[in-house]
């Protein structure tokens, strides 16, 4: 199955979207562009715990599972931020760069990573 994930901006109508290119067809909902005084990219751990049914006599189990992803956040102040994207680091940080000029903003990288 091919599949591609980006990020659309409309500057004058205030929006954005994240989007994913699925067998050719776009999927994503649009939202608000928030007011962004800096974009800032950050290391998050995201996790998830998986229950397992009881099955063939055997007893139910739970595994948990935890990855860190780069995020991009739009930000308005250090207490206002909107996550706009979630990925590897090398394409967060060149998405972060692009929005960025297009916003005409600065970027903040929280990583402290030399990718």
């Amino acid at each position: 199955m091919f599949e591609s994930k980006y990020l659309l901006i409309d500057r004058p109508a205030g929006r954005y979207k994240k989007a994913i290119k699925l067998l050719g067809f776009n999927v994503g909902e649009w939202k608000v562009l928030p007011p962004t005084n800096y974009i800032a990219i950050t290391k998050v751990k995201f996790s998830k715990t998986v229950s397992s049914p009881k099955l063939m006599g055997n007893k139910s189990g739970t595994s948990n599972f935890s990855d860190y992803k780069y995020c991009l956040f739009f930000c308005t102040d250090a207490q206002k931020k909107k996550l706009a994207y979630k990925g590897n680091i090398h394409e967060v940080m060149k998405l972060a760069d692009e929005v960025a000029k297009y916003l005409e903003v600065e970027v903040v990288d929280y990583t402290n990573s030399n990718y």
